[in-house]
């Protein structure tokens, strides 16, 4: 990974840092924000916490891999999604039956652990 996969996937990150960010150490949590939340540089982030610059990127990189690891286990980015796109549906949608077929399918998807 490097700086412009960072960006690439900025606010994916964000939204897991928002979900899982209390299940990080507390330098993990820290670097992430100075990164993600306050816009600090690599350089900026090293000189804040007194490490070096390859440091700070390297506790990014760790930082961010716990966070996947975390979506891949808990699935709370992703289910938080399907649960917006359905709440989305049911304020879009004025016949009953799809929604309670809608209601019915996200009920199973849920069920058999999405």
């Amino acid at each position: 990974m490097n700086e412009v996969d960072l960006l690439s996937s900025w606010d994916e990150t964000i939204e897991l840092l928002d979900a899982y960010e209390t299940l990080l150490s507390s330098s993990q949590q820290e670097t992430l924000k100075l990164y993600f939340r306050f816009n600090l540089s690599l350089s900026e982030i090293a000189e804040e916490k007194g490490i070096s610059r390859a440091a700070a990127f390297d506790a990014l990189k760790k930082g961010i891999a716990k966070l996947d690891y975390y979506e891949s286990v808990l699935g709370l980015r992703r289910k938080s999604k399907i649960v917006r796109e359905f709440v989305e549906m049911v304020e879009n949608t004025s016949d009953l039956e799809t929604i309670k077929k809608q209601t019915n399918q996200l009920k199973e998807a849920f069920d058999d652990g999405i």
